[in-house]
């Protein structure tokens, strides 16, 4: 599996790329291919003109488009991938949090690539707490423990550009650019206290039960035949995308059950989740997502 640890030439996402991307590059349509030429070299000067950014940024919004499931590539174009199409349909503005949840959840969703100081921050003990450094340790740790070689300026970059992407720091305002805060900041999902980090679990009311639904939907397709989960796995798995208390998980269950989007078997103690993936597409949940009410 590749690791992804550089490629964002240190930026974080910006507010306004994701927007860039569709209004500028794919000019507002949602079935627009691009040339796979777009973001190379030698049309550097092109993407540039068209996204009115440097040629840094514009490595970065690449990275960016890529890592978030913005963009598929296939070995002539690019286009919006699925989900996003839908976002772009009903949410171009992403006014709507559940949109950033969705391309928050797409960066662990991949199949073959890890994004590692995600991967090692999310999969952390409930109710831990890191530092950079902590987080660098742990980082360092897993190159040796693989007999990966890495670069120490890499690991703290991407540290930084990981805590940037959910977190702004109000106090730091030395560098204008700085000020375009990134997107997943209104989440309000990482926290910081006297320079500890924590992602804070997130109520019913500020996520849709579809977007759970939407993880385990994920999760048993890639399963395939054999998609039946147990409730306390399925809080593992969806705890390490989305925190939030086994309560208001089960709460959640509950709800979608009662809708019939899933079943829960209870026999013998057993509580077996399965879903149906063919009921749906994946652009369907996703616009379930995006049209919920939220609690």
């Amino acid at each position: 599996m590749k690791i992804i640890m550089s490629g964002h030439s240190s930026f974080y996402v910006r507010e306004n790329w994701i927007n860039k991307l569709f209004y500028k590059v794919f000019e507002q349509d949602v079935n627009k291919k691009i040339e796979n030429s777009f973001f190379s070299k030698s049309n550097l000067i092109n993407a540039i003109d068209i996204l009115g950014v440097g040629s840094k940024m514009v490595e970065s919004i690449k990275f960016w488009a890529d890592f978030l499931g913005i963009i598929e590539k296939t070995t002539k174009n690019i286009e919006l991938s699925e989900s996003m199409k839908v976002i772009f349909e009903l949410d171009p503005y992403l006014q709507n949090n559940n949109s950033l949840w969705i391309l928050h959840s797409n960066i662990f969703l991949k199949e073959k690539e890890k994004a590692l100081v995600w991967e090692i921050a999310f999969s952390l003990p409930e109710g831990s707490t890191f530092t950079k450094e902590s987080l660098e340790k742990s980082i360092e740790l897993y190159y040796i423990e693989n007999g990966s070689k890495f670069s120490s300026r890499m690991v703290l970059d991407t540290i930084s550009v990981f805590i940037k992407t959910y977190y702004k720091d109000y106090r730091d305002s030395v560098n204008p650019e700085e000020n375009i805060v990134s997107p997943f900041v209104r989440l309000n999902y990482l926290k910081e206290i006297n320079g500890e980090f924590k992602f804070q679990n997130i109520e019913r009311k500020d996520i849709s039960d579809y977007m759970i639904y939407y993880l385990l939907y994920k999760k048993s397709k890639k399963m395939g035949i054999v998609n039946q989960i147990t409730i306390k796995e399925a809080y593992e798995y969806v705890n390490k995308i989305v925190k939030m208390s086994y309560l208001n998980f089960e709460k959640t269950i509950q709800e979608l059950e009662f809708q019939n989007e899933l079943s829960v078997d209870r026999a013998a103690g057993l509580q077996n989740i399965t879903i149906d993936t063919k009921r749906y597409s994946e652009k369907e949940v996703v616009k379930k997502i995006l049209e919920s009410e939220l609690v």
